[in-house]
C-alpha cells in the first residue's frame, strides 16, 4: 500500500512539474514569437525609411536637373520658367510636390503653392543654399514642410535657389498611414528633437515634444524613457514599453537621416495581440497533457496494484539514483570547465585591452573576421566582414621593415583619414599542419610620433643651414665690403656716361647681394626677442596696418574673426608681428587676381590659435612638406627665408606653425601658441 501511495505521489509531482514546464514553455514561446514579430516590424520600418530616402533622393536629382537648366538660362521673365518647365522632364511623384525658385535675397521668383508659407521659410532656404556647393543639394525641415533645394550658380555667383517642397502630413499619409498590423498595430513618426510628427491613434498629440510632455500625454504613457533613448541613440532597434492602461507593447524603429532631416519611423503593436494565438493553442495543449497524464496515472496505478511490480520499481529507483549521481558529477565537470574558460577569456581580454592598439584578424583572402573595439573607434565604423584593402584604398607606405615572419609598415590615409600615420604590424596565423590560415594585425596611431620626428628633422636642418649661412655671410662679406668701397670711389671719379651707368648697375647688384647676406646673417643669428605680455588681436591689427597700403592688398578682401576674450600671451610682439606680416603677404601673393583672406583668433585649451585662410592657388601636395625649408620659394624674386624665419620664431615661443592646402581652393596656415592660465 505504501509503495502504491509513493508511486501515485510521484506521478502527481511529475504532472505538476510538466504543467510548470508547459507554462514556462508557453511564456518562452510567446517571447520568441514577439521577438520574431518585432523583427518583422523592424524590416517594415526599415522599408518605410528606405522608401522615404529614395523619394527624397529622386527630388534631389530633380532639383539638380532644374539648377543645371537655370544656370544656363536667363532668370528675368515668367516665360523663361514656363519654357523651363515645358522642356524639363518632371515625373509625377507619389507625394505631391511644388516647384519654386528664389532669388539670392530670398524673394519668390516662381512658386505655385502658398507663397506666404514659402516667405516664412525663405531665409532658412537661402542660408542653407549659401552653404551648399554647386552641383550639391540640401534638405530643410520646417514645422509643416520639407524642402529639397539646389543652388543655382553662374560663373561662381549665386543667382538663386530652386527647390521642391512637400507637406510632412502628405509624406506621413503616403508612407506611414497605410501600415496596419493586426487590429491595433500602427506606425508613427518623430524627429531627433523629440517632436511628434505623425501619430494615427493620437493626432491631437502631433507637435508635442517628449522632453516637454504635457499631462495629457501621460494618459497613454507611463513615461517617455524609451522614446528618449531612441532619440539619443542609446536604445536597441527593438523595445518594449508599458502603456498607462498597463498594456505591454512591443516596438521597432528605423532612422531616416538626409542632410539636416532626421526622422525616426517606429512601429508598435500590443504584446497581448501578438501572442494571442499562442496562448490559445498552449491552453489547449495544457488540457490535453493533463488529461493524458491523469489517464496514464490511473492505468499505472492499476498495473501496479494488479501486477505487484514492487521489485521492478525499486530497480527503477536505483537506476534513477545512479543517473542523478552521474548528472551531478557531469554538472560539476561542466561548471569547472566553464570557470576555466571564463578565466582564460578574462586574461585574453586584459591582454587585448592593455596593448593600447587596434587588432584585426584577417583570413587568407584578406577579409576581416574580427576586430577589437579600438579598431572600431579608429575607423569610426564596424569593419568586420570587409576586406582590408577596401578600408585602405588610397594608403601610401612611408616606411617598412621585417623580422623573420613579422612585417611592420607605416601607412598614411588608413580608414580614409588623411594626414594621419598608422603603424601596422602583421603576423601570420598558422594551423596544425603549418599552413597559413590568415593574419593578425596590430594597428597603432603614430601620427604624433611622426610629427615630432619631422619637427626634430626640420630643427636639425634649420640649425645646419644656419651654420652654413653664417659661414657664407662671413666669407663673402669681407671681400664684398672692399669691392663695395672701390665701386663707390669709381662712381665718384668716373665722368664717362656709359661707364658711370655700368658702375651704377654694379653698385645696385652688389647692394642686393649685401641685403641677401644680411638676411642670411639674421637667419643664422636670430635673437630670441624681448618677451612681454601681449594681446594677440592688437598685434594682428598693427600688422595689418603696416601693409594696408601695399599694392598687393588692393584686390584682396581681409575678413577678421577675432575672439574678444583672448588672454594675454608672454612673447616678443615685434617678432610675432613679423610672422603675421609674412603670412599676410604670402597669402596676397597667392591671390594675384584678388580673393579673400580670413584671419581668425580663438582660445583652444591652454593655447591660442591664429588661422590665416586664403582663397588662392593652393600648394601642390608634394611641396607642402618643403614650404618651411630655407631658400625654398616659388616666387621669382623671393629668397625662401620668410616662412623658415616665421617657423623658427614660433618654435622659440614653444608654439607650432602648420599648413593645410588644396590646389584651386586655397591654403590655411595655423599658429598655436601656449599660454599660462
Amino acid at each position: 500500500m505504501k509503495s502504491y501511495l509513493l508511486i501515485i505521489g510521484t506521478l502527481i509531482v511529475v504532472i505538476s512539474a510538466l504543467i510548470t514546464l508547459n507554462v514556462f514553455f508557453q511564456q518562452s514561446l510567446q517571447m520568441d514569437m514577439a521577438e520574431q514579430f518585432n523583427k518583422q516590424q523592424l524590416l517594415l520600418s526599415g522599408s518605410i525609411a528606405e522608401s522615404i530616402k529614395a523619394h527624397i533622393y529622386f527630388l534631389e536629382k530633380n532639383v539638380l536637373h532644374f539648377a543645371g537648366l537655370l544656370s544656363k538660362a536667363e532668370m528675368e521673365g515668367r516665360s523663361d520658367f514656363n519654357w523651363l518647365i515645358r522642356d524639363a522632364t518632371i515625373r509625377q511623384e507619389t507625394v505631391e510636390t511644388t516647384l519654386g525658385i528664389l532669388d539670392p535675397r530670398g524673394s519668390v521668383i516662381f512658386y505655385k503653392g502658398d507663397k506666404e508659407q514659402i516667405r516664412t521659410a525663405a531665409s532658412e532656404i537661402i542660408s542653407l543654399a549659401k552653404k551648399t556647393a554647386s552641383g550639391s543639394t540640401g534638405a530643410l525641415e520646417t514645422k509643416n514642410a520639407v524642402y529639397v533645394l539646389a543652388p543655382v550658380y553662374y560663373q561662381d555667383v549665386l543667382r538663386g535657389v530652386v527647390f521642391e517642397s512637400m507637406r510632412i502630413n502628405d509624406i506621413a499619409d503616403y508612407f506611414v498611414s497605410r501600415i496596419k498590423l493586426g487590429a491595433r498595430g500602427y506606425a508613427w513618426m518623430i524627429n531627433k528633437n523629440g517632436t511628434l510628427i505623425y501619430h494615427p491613434a493620437q493626432p491631437e498629440m502631433v507637435g508635442g515634444n517628449v522632453y516637454k510632455a504635457s499631462p495629457e500625454c501621460f494618459k497613454c504613457h507611463i513615461s517617455f524613457d524609451l522614446e528618449k533613448k531612441i532619440i539619443e541613440g542609446k536604445a536597441s532597434v527593438y523595445g518594449r514599453h508599458i502603456a498607462a492602461t498597463g498594456e505591454d507593447k512591443i516596438l521597432a524603429f528605423s532612422s531616416v537621416d538626409i542632410g539636416n532631416i532626421s526622422w525616426i519611423i517606429a512601429i508598435s503593436s500590443p504584446y497581448s495581440e501578438v501572442t494571442q494565438a499562442t496562448r490559445q493553442s498552449m491552453k489547449l495543449y495544457s488540457y490535453l497533457i493533463i488529461s493524458i497524464f491523469i489517464t496514464t496515472s490511473i492505468v499505472s496505478a492499476m498495473l501496479i496494484v494488479f501486477n505487484k511490480k514492487r521489485i521492478k520499481a525499486e530497480e527503477v529507483e536505483k537506476r534513477k539514483e545512479e543517473l542523478e549521481k552521474y548528472a551531478v558529477q557531469l554538472e560539476e565537470r561542466v561548471n569547472h570547465r566553464t570557470a576555466e574558460l571564463a578565466n582564460e577569456k578574462e586574461k585574453l581580454d586584459t591582454i587585448v585591452s592593455a596593448i593600447g592598439g587596434g587588432i584585426v584578424l584577417i583570413d587568407k583572402y584578406g577579409k576581416i573576421q574580427w576586430a577589437n573595439q579600438m579598431i572600431k573607434d579608429m575607423a569610426g565604423m564596424d569593419v568586420t566582414g570587409r576586406y582590408f584593402n577596401d578600408i585602405c584604398p588610397e594608403c601610401s607606405v612611408s616606411g617598412e621593415y621585417s623580422k623573420e615572419n613579422v612585417e611592420t609598415i607605416i601607412l598614411s590615409s588608413l580608414f580614409g583619414q588623411k594626414n594621419k600615420y598608422f603603424q601596422v604590424t602583421n603576423a601570420p596565423v598558422k594551423g596544425i599542419n603549418g599552413g597559413i590560415h590568415g593574419h593578425i594585425r596590430l594597428i597603432q596611431d603614430v601620427t604624433e610620433m611622426k610629427k615630432v620626428e619631422e619637427q626634430i628633422m626640420h630643427s636639425e636642418k634649420l640649425a645646419s643651414i644656419g651654420r652654413l649661412a653664417a659661414g657664407i655671410a662671413h666669407e663673402i662679406g669681407n671681400p664684398l665690403t672692399a669691392i663695395f668701397s672701390f665701386i663707390q670711389i669709381l662712381r665718384e671719379m668716373e665722368d664717362d656716361k656709359f661707364k658711370k651707368e655700368s658702375l651704377e648697375t654694379i653698385y645696385f647688384h652688389i647692394n642686393r647681394i649685401s641685403e641677401i647676406l644680411k638676411q642670411l646673417s639674421g637667419f643664422s643669428k636670430m635673437p630670441a626677442g624681448e618677451a612681454s605680455e601681449c594681446r594677440i588681436n592688437d598685434i594682428i591689427e598693427t600688422s595689418l596696418n603696416l601693409i594696408q597700403y601695399d599694392k598687393k592688398a588692393k584686390n584682396v578682401s581681409i575678413v577678421k574673426e577675432l575672439s574678444l576674450s583672448l588672454p594675454e600671451v608672454l612673447c616678443s610682439g615685434n617678432q610675432l608681428s613679423q610672422v603675421f606680416v609674412n603670412l599676410t603677404l604670402n597669402a596676397m601673393d597667392a591671390m594675384p587676381e584678388g580673393g579673400t583672406l580670413t584671419i581668425k583668433s580663438m582660445a583652444k585649451g591652454n593655447s591660442i590659435v591664429i588661422r590665416f585662410e586664403d582663397t588662392g592657388m593652393g600648394i601642390p601636395k608634394g611641396d607642402i612638406t618643403r614650404v618651411f625649408d630655407p631658400f625654398y620659394t616659388t616666387k621669382e624674386k623671393g629668397t625662401g627665408l620668410g616662412l623658415a624665419v616665421s617657423y623658427d620664431i614660433i618654435k622659440k615661443m614653444n608654439g607650432t606653425l602648420s599648413v593645410e592646402s588644396e590646389i584651386g581652393k586655397g591654403s590655411v596656415f595655423t599658429i598655436t601658441i601656449p599660454y599660462k592660465s
